[in-house]
């Protein structure tokens, strides 16, 4: 078995780098290869961290080493230090210790070489986990009180150029502050104005920015959240801030998340840079957006949507939206694309529900007879199964062979050297064998298992048509259409010029269940 090495950069290093220090991973390659080199180890693979991430879940080439370790493909694992493995919590330090500890996965360092099989290595490990993870916490708490300190003297701490400016390095000092780009600042000035003019709204400030080609600072169109995320920015009427929208930690289905939340409890003092709009103008379109209505929240939190989760504009891929009216007294639910440019044509609640059904319908009558035809053919099944048996006999007669071989040079038929040589081919054959008996069983159980859930969806999704109209309300038909559906592309247009309010509506299904096509319906 060969061996691995891990490099990552840390905060340390950054900051190193940051003040002139030579390229970290580079410095760090050429250590661990001389190392290796030093003590004849067989290097199979390097994994590189290009970012500095705190948890597991933000290191993409720790997951896979540590995949790796698990299934025992590493006799041992070169890094600098045991600190670069794990710098998250105690739930992380615990993963990796276990992971090396169970699969006998050796780490070695320039200054000690760990075997966490052993006791005293363990617990050696597992100390300078802890104290790395310590070490992490603070360099993180200095890190944050000289941002603090930058943005209390009115430095731009953001990493990004926000829409209006450009970030330039302060001279004579450190940080950054902001100087205007002149043509995105003519934007932005207009931006205020059109929305503090009579009738000026978000969803019109965003259709003239469309009108005018104009693009975000990402190169996309407006958008209503786009216009109004830089409404509210304090930025361009002469401020920075820290802490506006701090990151919480929350766990969701086991799992921990991160979240932005904004809060009232905040760090807000005059930058260093040009203020792109008066303070009296910004506060103006601040009052403006606290006091114009927006979209009724129902107090009752309820569900109104069927489609909710489910149904997407095919046009521009954003979530179609429910709208409420009144008509003749009574409530007159539609369906919209919420994106301000786009020209997909909305419909009636009712009337694309009577659609989605009559479609379902028709589908499942064809998939009916789709799945009695391969029900019919056994074949494929047999097939597989054949294929499982040749390879299963194969690996018998290498395995007789390589026993053979063994008495061979017993014999004195075989050298050394030939017997080493011939039971490296008959292994490699072996092993080769050994994996292609055990794709064809997880073929196997892929589809048995794929067989017996279309056995089930049949009958879910006759039994989903049929409660559907019935359903007490519209969580429980959108559970119902969860049953049958991952998702729904929506797209309605008119037919022709002149031809009066005549429209073309076309649904993309994608069922959800394994080795179904998606399947579109067409309706004018």
């Amino acid at each position: 078995m060969s061996y691995a090495i891990y490099l990552r950069k840390s905060q340390a290093d950054l900051e190193a780098e940051a003040g002139g220090a030579g390229e970290t991973l580079s410095r760090h390659r050429s250590a661990l290869l001389d190392l290796s080199k030093r003590l004849n180890l067989d290097i199979g693979a390097i994994y590189e961290e290009i970012v500095s991430g705190e948890t597991i879940a933000a290191r993409p080439q720790m997951q896979k080493l540590l995949s790796e370790v698990g299934q025992g493909l590493w006799k041992g694992v070169l890094v600098m230090e045991v600190e670069r493995l794990a710098r998250g919590d105690s739930i992380d330090q615990g993963i990796v210790a276990q992971a090396f500890k169970y699969s006998g996965t050796k780490i070695i360092t320039p200054a000690k070489t760990y075997d966490p099989s052993n006791e005293f290595d363990e617990e050696y490990l597992e100390f300078g986990l802890f104290m790395s993870r310590r070490e992490y916490n603070s360099i993180r708490r200095r890190m944050v009180s000289g941002r603090i300190a930058s943005v209390k003297e009115g430095k731009y701490m953001g990493k990004v150029d926000p829409f209006g400016y450009r970030r330039v390095k302060l001279a004579n000092e450190k940080g950054w502050s902001l100087e205007v780009v002149p043509e995105q600042a003519e934007i932005l000035q207009k931006i205020f104005a059109w929305y503090l003019e009579p009738g000026g709204s978000i969803t019109a400030v965003a259709r003239r920015l469309k009108a005018m080609g104009c693009k975000t600072r990402v190169e996309e169109d407006w958008s209503r959240a786009s216009v109004i995320q830089t409404l509210r920015n304090p930025l361009y009427c002469g401020y920075v801030t820290w802490g506006h929208k701090p990151v919480r930690k929350t766990i969701e289905s086991g799992q921990v998340k991160k979240k932005r939340y904004l809060t009232d409890d905040y760090i807000k003092v005059r930058g260093r840079h040009k203020a792109l709009v008066s303070e009296s103008d910004w506060q103006a379109v601040q009052h403006k957006l606290d006091t114009t209505p927006g979209y009724k929240v129902r107090s009752d939190r309820t569900m109104r949507n069927p489609f909710q989760g489910l149904l997407y504009c095919g046009d521009c891929g954003h979530a179609m939206q429910l709208t409420t009216s009144t008509r003749g007294g009574k409530p007159n639910y539609g369906i919209f694309c919420p994106w301000p440019h786009c020209s997909n044509v909305s419909a009636r609640l009712p009337a694309l529900e009577g659609v989605v059904l009559d479609a379902l319908q028709e589908w499942l009558r064809a998939y009916k007879v789709e799945i009695a035809a391969e029900t019919a053919d056994s074949s494929r099944l047999e097939d597989m199964k054949t294929a499982l048996a040749a390879s299963q006999a194969e690996i018998k007669r290498v395995t007789s062979q390589i026993e053979r071989a063994y008495e061979l040079v017993e014999q004195g038929v075989y050298t050394a050297e030939q017997f080493v040589e011939r039971q490296k081919k008959l292994t490699a054959r072996r092993d080769k064998l050994t994996e292609e008996a055990e794709q064809y069983r997880q073929q196997m159980d892929v589809f048995q298992q794929n067989q017996h859930l279309r056995e089930e969806f049949i009958p879910w999704t006759e039994e989903a048509i049929r409660a559907y109209p019935s359903a007490q309300d519209a969580e429980q038909k959108n559970q119902m259409l969860r049953q049958i559906l991952q998702k729904i592309m929506y797209r309605k247009h008119p037919i022709a010029e002149g031809k009066g309010r005549q429209y073309a509506l076309s649904l993309d299904f994608y069922p959800a269940i394994p080795d179904a096509a998606v399947f579109a319906y067409k309706t004018q």
